[in-house]
């Protein structure tokens, strides 16, 4: 399965003048900085934990479609199916009733996509079915958990305060105060 983004959150979980006041900065030479570092450190903590931390819209793309009727989503907090689609032999699409499939996503830590009922085979036998999904904890800041947001900040506040001036050239690993604030976001495989 791949992923692609579709559209990515219109704002940050954590506002730059909030940031900066967390920081305990007041100029506003390094706007610049502290905004990409918001953005990076989201996408950083997004990767490592599968939570979209603001509502965006993802395409899962398929070959074809899982023996069991389930296709685990990789994303979470899953928040809709908007459109499934398949490819034809001559590469039109063809557009699927998104109420013949079950969106799961309560309660579980990898949300998944069941088909309630038996659904036509791609006629490309790759990247023949699509599926559009919005993932994400919701349009502002305001419902990440906490402690995401707490790990945003101390990756924007470590990464601020060391810009890869190290001596010995090596990349600094992610404090583990960082480490431990994700570490109950992220899928444990058994």
């Amino acid at each position: 399965m791949a992923m692609m983004l579709l559209l990515g959150p219109a704002v940050e979980p954590v506002g730059l003048a909030d940031l900066k006041a967390w920081l305990r900065i007041d100029a506003d030479d390094e706007d610049g900085l502290i905004t990409a570092l918001i953005t990076s450190a989201r996408l950083s903590l997004e990767t490592a934990t599968g939570k979209a931390f603001i509502t965006q819209s993802w395409r899962l793309v398929l070959d074809q479609w899982p023996g069991p009727p389930v296709v685990n989503v990789p994303l979470a907090p899953l928040q809709s199916l908007t459109a499934a689609r398949i490819y034809n032999a001559d590469g039109t699409t063809t557009a699927l009733n998104i109420d013949d499939f079950l969106i799961e996503a309560a309660a579980l830590q990898t949300p998944r996509i069941t088909l309630l009922k038996r659904q036509p085979p791609p006629l490309r036998s790759v990247s023949g079915i699509e599926l559009d999904v919005v993932a994400g904890y919701g349009s502002d800041g305001s419902m990440v958990p906490a402690t995401l947001i707490l790990a945003l900040k101390l990756l924007v506040a470590f990464w601020f305060e060391n810009r890869g001036d190290e001596p010995s050239g090596i990349p600094l690993r992610w404090p583990d105060e960082i480490s431990r604030l994700v570490a109950p976001f992220q899928t444990r495989r058994v």
